[in-house]
């Protein structure tokens, strides 16, 4: 750790001393971030919600293209790639997340790309492109996004067509064969039409050789692209239409035998990470296939903006797994597992304030209706198969409403308050050994209030008390083998304080949460002691938990040149009851106790050819769970790790034509090297590994080149 930090200091000691002086600025000033986290634009700095929110230019430098990148970014954000697929992620925010992925149940924590819903967590890990910002909400958010934000929220916002010609081309290489090339072209039609359209092409060989058949592990090749229209006949009226897909290639992560079941001792056990790896069959490669359409129109009224959202999404994804961890004897294998699902959506919202000032109000409707089918195949020892087919029918409907009061126009003080009406209804066949070809069905309903009692004591300090009450529907887990016992609703309700604040005129940002929250009915995933199938569970209400903790953010620009940024977030919980069970032996699944990321930015000098800055990323997290139960099995448990970042560009003007910003920079993620585990697993323990684990990416290096005009 100690070393760690030095290294830091010397990095960018030696930056200033070998490239010079810094050049002469203007007094520094933090820039004013604009978000739409409660539905309509706004200062972060006067919105009640713990938040991280990252811009297009912070995005591309820190080559954050995909939720997946956000892993090490966001203290109490904790993102696990599930074992069938490194492509599919599981989100955790505040500890409140899924350890699996079923198309009958969801993940708590939502994901929403320009305001829509996406269902599934298969493909999360692909690119996205045109990226503005990204905004991680924290805590439950169940008023103004609905159901399954128990944990929070993440909105993916693209870049809008403007008036404007203008373009960009990025083309980078790395180690491990990387190679990068991202295409921008905006070009306004007429007058009031324009377009848009990118294109990203990222592929890289695996970092784990592959000294069997087949590609090496963690190997990807990816193309995503999107267009984006718009028609802004008037200055009230807008329509945007978007056409998104990604389509993606890769081989699983390689997973080691950590700590082997003695009765397979001769498979030997990898306790480090490993650089080359074989396994007794072929690896095969992996798919995914996903996009949709988005059509936005918005109406500026005399009471408000209405806008209406109707979207359309697909998936298709053909997966392979191999979790022999030896390259001698095949021990369980997820070959194929094939997932297609289909997603309409429509939401009309209105947002608007009163002429007095002292009101403002959002208001919607919503309609959510998905169909998506699973064929799942496991062999085990090459002999044994089971199989399973599922179809999955999910349909919500929503209403909801927040209105914002105020004294008088000029107060001070506001009150918030929201409230939301869901209901669900699930529906489910389920085709396996015995095959059970009846539609199984389940409903909920819900309604999530919420109170949000704000001082704003000067134009740089809010402060804020609110509690919110979060809904995550229940459902069906197919890995059971029937669908005789529905699951329910998970609750949590939270009461949140805090502060954000500026000084030193707007040189210095400070943000604090204090959130205290009641978990009750927890929808827990566990494993079977004693079953040799790891992939057998069973999902129960268990029982109630408490959590709470504290999010702190600091910004500084301590100069022109020198930005500073630290980000601290302390997680705490503890199960209260678990049915049948002992509380003491469970824990929150991805909940690290301590989480840190720091960045230090600084310009070095003004060269003839441009800017030449240097930047350091460091983050840190505790140790976790990767399994609720914690003596249920012998793996499970992530050990503290730190990884840190460094990039360095020049960026200037005109170097190849004139009117052009050009960029050129070096960068190497995981600078240290550092060996660190992602998700190990105790699943296997009655088969071949007490503990079979994944580990993360090792250093990786490269240069991009970008030129915009």
């Amino acid at each position: 750790m100690s070393k760690h930090r030095c290294g830091l200091n010397y990095l960018l000691a030696a930056s200033a001393v070998a490239l010079g002086a810094p050049a002469v600025h203007a007094d520094p000033v933090l820039e004013e971030v604009v978000v739409t986290a409660q539905k309509r634009e706004e200062n972060s700095q006067k919105t009640t919600i713990s938040l991280e929110v990252m811009g297009a230019l912070e995005l591309e430098e820190r080559g954050i293209a995909s939720v997946a990148d956000l892993g090490n970014t966001t203290p109490g954000l904790r993102l696990v790639p599930f074992s069938q697929s490194p492509n599919t992620l599981n989100i955790y925010i505040r500890g409140v997340g899924a350890a699996d992925s079923q198309v009958t149940e969801d993940s708590p924590v939502g994901v929403y790309l320009n305001g829509v819903y996406i269902a599934r967590p298969v493909g999360l890990g692909s690119n996205v492109v045109g990226l503005d910002r990204i905004e991680v909400l924290r805590g439950p958010q169940g008023t103004l996004y609905g159901r399954n934000t128990t944990g929070g929220a993440v909105n993916l916002i693209t870049a809008k067509p403007t008036d404007a010609f203008g373009g960009s081309q990025l083309v980078g290489f790395g180690n491990y064969g990387a190679v990068r090339m991202g295409e921008m072209l905006n070009v306004p039609i007429t007058d009031t039409f324009y377009a848009r359209a990118s294109l990203d092409w990222d592929r890289r060989d695996g970092w784990v050789k592959n000294t069997g058949a087949g590609r090496d592990f963690s190997a990807y090749d990816r193309v995503a692209g999107r267009v984006d229209l718009r028609w802004k006949p008037t200055d009230a009226f807008t329509a945007d239409y978007s056409y998104d897909q990604s389509h993606d290639n890769y081989t699983a992560t390689y997973y080691q035998i950590a700590s082997v079941n003695p009765t397979y001792s001769f498979l030997g056990q990898q306790p480090n990470r490993v650089k080359k790896a074989a396994l007794p069959q072929p690896l095969q490669g992996s798919q995914a296939l996903s996009g949709g359409h988005t059509l936005t129109l918005a109406l500026q009224t005399g009471i408000g903006e209405f806008k209406s959202i109707s979207a359309y999404r697909f998936l298709r994804a053909h997966q392979y797994m191999d979790f022999s961890g030896n390259d001698v004897l095949s021990i369980f294998v997820s070959d194929p597992v094939n997932t297609t699902q289909h997603q309409i959506s429509q939401e009309v919202q209105l947002v608007g304030s009163t002429d007095s000032k002292m009101f403002d109000y959002v208001a919607g409707v919503y309609y959510f209706k998905e169909r998506a089918t699973v064929h799942d195949r496991d062999v085990a020892f090459s002999a044994f198969a089971s199989f399973s087919d599922v179809t999955a029918i999910n349909t919500s409907y929503a209403a909801y409403g927040q209105l914002t009061a105020r004294p008088a126009a000029e107060s001070p003080w506001s009150l918030a308050m929201g409230v939301r009406y869901s209901k669900d209804k699930r529906q489910a066949k389920f085709i396996a050994n015995k095959p059970d070809l009846s539609m199984h069905e389940t409903q909920f309903s819900n309604t999530s209030p919420s109170v949000s009692l704000n001082y704003q004591y000067s134009d740089d300090l809010l402060l804020y008390a609110k509690a919110t009450l979060g809904y995550k529907a229940g459902g069906f887990n197919f890995r059971e083998g029937n669908f005789d016992t529905p699951f329910g609703p998970e609750k949590i309700l939270t009461y949140e304080a805090g502060w954000k604040s500026e000084w030193m005129d707007h040189r210095l940002r400070l943000n604090n949460a204090f959130f205290w929250s009641n978990y009750k009915d927890i929808q827990l995933d566990v494993n079977i002691p004693g079953n040799p199938d790891p992939a057998a569970t069973f999902t129960k209400n268990a029982g109630k938990a408490r959590v709470y903790g504290i999010e702190t953010e600091l910004n500084y620009a301590a100069t022109e040149a020198l930005r500073l940024q630290l980000s601290y977030a302390y997680l705490y919980n503890r199960f209260l009851a678990v049915e049948n069970e002992d509380p003491a032996q469970f824990h929150l699944v991805a909940a690290p106790r301590n989480t840190v990321a720091a960045t230090v930015d600084y310009d070095i000098a003004q060269l003839p050819y441009g800017l030449l800055n240097t930047t350091v990323d460091y983050s840190y997290r505790s140790s976790s769970l990767t399994e609720p139960s914690i003596r249920q099995f012998h793996g499970g448990y992530v050990d503290h790790y730190n990884v840190t970042d460094w990039r360095m560009s020049l960026t200037g003007d005109d170097w190849i034509w004139r009117n052009t910003k050009n960029r050129v920079s070096l960068w190497v993620r995981n600078l240290f090297d550092v060996e660190y585990m992602t998700s190990p697993s105790g699943a296997f323990e009655c088969l071949h590994a007490y503990n079979l684990a994944t580990w993360g990416t090792p250093r990786t290096y490269g240069i991009d080149f970008k030129v915009s005009f």
